[in-house]
């Protein structure tokens, strides 16, 4: 099949469907999107940010300016939560800027992005930030803004960097023996070894959500009272709930 008329795969779009393939088809078949909250619009902006400012270099000026650039005043309630939220976002920056003065950084990649081919998919991604280690392999790090204090999932069994891994192999021929999340608000790293140990059973996932999606396979619901589009889709079993109140996640 020509690269072009190849269907593609990505993280995002196996997480929608894993969580409940009314929420994939909601925003992948339908071509609609959840609202915005808060932590979402910081949180690309915050990347983004980060990502133009790894790109061209500067001072901090200059990454405030990005951040600035990047704002999104998308999904606040009030003028005082756009203002609460801004903060935090320039804290971030600020103390970013002030880490990598201290600890300068040895990324081999920022916002890389690798591809490969995978039972007739194109899949594909994004990662943050690929490092080089000093026997020669690479550490995949996910950047998150991290103003949620639950302790994490273990690290060996996170579907994300699993896949991102294994795309560092197969799109980017890379070696990867470490997966990090880099939490910003605290500036705080996590790590675990990686081996590949995983791989088979990840891509064995890939597979069967893939054909379910191709077969327009929607026999199951999620988590509706925690979904971001619960007062949307017409398959919500919280919508009543969802009205009055809307809680709002931290990523």
């Amino acid at each position: 099949m020509p690269p072009e008329q190849q269907p593609e795969f990505n993280y995002s779009k196996l997480r929608a469907y894993l969580d409940c393939p009314y929420l994939y088809r909601y925003t992948y078949v339908q071509g609609r999107y959840a609202p915005h909250s808060p932590w979402s619009s910081l949180g690309q902006t915050v990347h983004r940010a980060l990502a133009r400012w790894h790109a061209n270099g500067g001072d901090l000026s200059d990454l405030i300016l990005y951040y600035d650039e990047f704002w999104q005043a998308k999904g606040y309630a009030t003028p005082g939560q756009v203002l609460e939220f801004y903060e935090k976002g320039r804290d971030i920056m600020e103390r970013w800027w002030t880490l990598v003065q201290e600890r300068p950084q040895k990324a081999l990649y920022f916002e890389k992005v690798f591809v490969f081919e995978f039972n007739g998919w194109r899949l594909r991604g994004t990662v943050d930030r690929i490092d080089r280690l000093a026997d020669g392999s690479h550490e995949i790090i996910d950047y998150k803004l991290g103003f949620d204090e639950r302790p994490p999932g273990p690290l060996e069994e996170d579907l994300q960097l699993a896949l991102y891994a294994i795309g560092a192999r197969e799109g980017l021929g890379l070696k990867v023996s470490a997966v990090s999340k880099f939490y910003l608000a605290r500036m705080e790293k996590v790590t675990a070894p990686y081996d590949g140990s995983r791989n088979a059973a990840v891509l064995a996932l890939v597979k069967e959500t893939g054909e379910k999606i191709l077969a327009g396979v929607y026999d199951r619901k999620g988590k509706c009272p925690s979904c971001p589009i619960r007062d949307l889709c017409p398959e919500s079993e919280a919508r009543s709930e969802a009205r009055d109140t809307i809680p709002i996640s931290r990523p």
